[in-house]
């Protein structure tokens, strides 16, 4: 089976796989990568939970008496991301990382997935309630 995977793989193929298994620190680049990836989603996910609270915290009554979220989001972006002791940031879902700044925070958030989170949070506050 591998000699059929390895012909498939054409000429570039048999060295490539050579110089892996000669070489399997490799590997361990991929699991620091990981890592680093893994601690900057999760301060993507603290911006976005300051975001969601931040929408939450504008909730005003509506006609109906229920609470309606803000139109505009207002955050403090460098206080979002003053706490963060990670010096990356990156959206979920996506590799390419970008320095813990207020204007990447603000940049990479994604305002549409922010206000849907507030929403289903806000409803369940709101279920709460009655």
């Amino acid at each position: 089976m591998s000699a059929w995977l390895l012909s498939l793989a054409g000429e570039w193929g048999p060295p490539l796989l050579a110089w892996y298994q000669a070489n399997s620190w490799v590997n361990l680049l991929f699991v620091a990568y990981g890592v680093v990836v893994l601690l900057a989603w999760r301060n993507y996910d603290h911006v976005q939970q300051q975001a969601i609270a931040a929408l939450l915290a504008g909730a005003k009554p509506g006609e109906d008496g229920r609470l309606v979220l803000p139109q505009t989001l207002r955050l403090n972006w460098s206080a979002a991301v003053a706490g963060l002791r990670f010096p990356w940031l990156t959206r979920r879902g996506h590799l390419r990382l970008h320095a813990c700044t207020a204007e990447n925070a603000e940049r990479l958030l994604d305002p549409r997935q922010t206000r849907l989170a507030a929403e289903r949070t806000l409803e369940r506050m709101q279920r709460k309630l009655s």
